[in-house]
């Protein structure tokens, strides 16, 4: 039995989200099928190091899996990049310890929001990034961003559905960087509650359009439900940009 690494990129429009499901594509499921292939029938679950919603896309996120058959790594890469839908790239494939696991083994991640900022929409990243034509008070959603920074009771910041055993989460950076005609939310963290990016998106542009102060960020924070239901950003215009592994030469990724 050889414990394997996989490193995947992916553009999450046509699927359901990561996880495995009936009737519905995702990548879980895709990347299963391919291996059952490839492995002569074996039955092989793929880990994620999280799952991601439907239409999020992810340009670096990290998976494993076990098998009893003797492929190579290049044989694997190869497969998964031919038996897989297009929008659904391996980039590398690792033979790893046996008691490597992509879900336990994941410690921290780094998402991005984008919003393209300008009067028109653009053809080509219409699936890609959340178009936002008005005026946004950038200044106001930066001092925001920073008050997510730290450890902090995120329940107002997570779906009705969430069935997380916690709500609180660690938050190391968080920040809007405006990048030509698109402004990006980004945050890293060792994890995240069901929407929380998005919620927290939403909340920044209505700092941005000025619906709300800067400083109520704060208030949201401290409360314990979600009674007032807050925008969500579509999922459309996030990204998983990379998920870090913390071995014995401390965090990589």
């Amino acid at each position: 039995m050889q414990t394997y690494r996989l490193d995947l990129s992916w553009d999450g429009t046509p699927f359901c989200g990561w996880q495995r499901q009936p009737n519905v594509d995702s990548i879980q499921g895709k990347l299963e099928q391919a291996l059952t292939r490839l492995y002569d029938g074996e039955q092989i679950p793929v880990q994620g190091a999280g799952r991601t919603d439907a239409g999020v896309h992810a340009l670096q996120q990290i998976a494993s899996f076990r098998a009893e058959g003797e492929r190579s790594e290049n044989q694997i890469l190869r497969a998964l990049n031919v038996m897989t839908p297009r929008q659904i790239v391996c980039l590398s494939v690792q033979k790893m310890p046996d008691d490597f696991q992509a879900r336990t083994g994941s410690k921290e991640k780094m998402y991005r929001y984008r919003i393209l900022h300008r009067k028109l929409p653009c053809p080509f990243r219409y699936l890609q990034t959340l178009h936002e034509k008005r005026s946004l008070n950038l200044e106001e959603m930066k001092i925001a961003a920073t008050y997510f920074i730290g450890s902090h009771d995120f329940s107002a910041f997570r779906s009705q559905g969430c069935t997380a055993n916690t709500t609180i989460r660690t938050i190391s950076s968080a920040k809007i960087v405006q990048r030509e005609d698109e402004i990006h939310f980004e945050v890293q963290g060792k994890g995240f509650l069901r929407y929380q990016v998005r919620i927290m998106m939403g909340t920044l542009l209505e700092v941005g359009l000025g619906k709300r102060t800067s400083s109520s960020v704060l208030g949201l924070l401290k409360e314990k439900d979600r009674e007032g239901r807050r925008q969500t950003a579509p999922a459309h215009g996030l990204w998983l940009i990379w998920t870090s592994l913390l071995d014995k030469r401390g965090l990589i990724k």
